[in-house]
């Protein structure tokens, strides 16, 4: 008998930006909602993701702001957690804006707004095909 394997495939069509701050979940989220004027609110669930080391849950808060205006779905996500990383490859970002569907934006302004704001240390762009953990990021 024989066996197949199924191999899954997904779009990783957003744009995702590291931050890098030494602040707060909550400042950040404040900072980036008043200079994109957007509404992100926390979600009532944390990003769950399996430490294989220590067979534990590590867990990561996330905001999301659904514009319906343009049909772009923001998501600040936390990549640090009492546990280690939810993209273990970008150590040096403390936190991710995730865009959906977002094709008519320019990111590279979103980057320099972001830069503007006192507290965030530096902004850089990922490509999250470049990730091995990408699946994390996958909502």
């Amino acid at each position: 008998m024989s066996k197949f394997e199924l191999e899954e495939e997904y779009e990783f069509d957003f744009f995702l930006l590291g931050i890098s701050s030494h602040e707060k979940d909550y400042r950040i989220c404040w900072a980036i909602n008043n200079i994109l004027e957007i509404s992100l609110e926390k979600e009532e669930r944390d990003i769950e993701v399996s430490v294989k080391k220590s067979n534990r849950t590590s867990l990561h808060s996330m905001y999301t702001f659904y514009d319906d205006n343009q049909e772009t779905i923001y998501r600040l996500i936390a990549n640090r957690s009492n546990l280690g990383f939810l993209v273990p490859e970008s150590p040096q970002a403390d936190y991710f804006l995730h865009i959906s569907d977002g094709y008519h934006l320019d990111f590279e302004k979103i980057s320099t707004l972001i830069n503007h704001i006192p507290f965030v240390l530096t902004t850089f762009k990922i490509d999250p095909e470049s990730l091995k953990s990408k699946k994390n990021l996958i909502f």
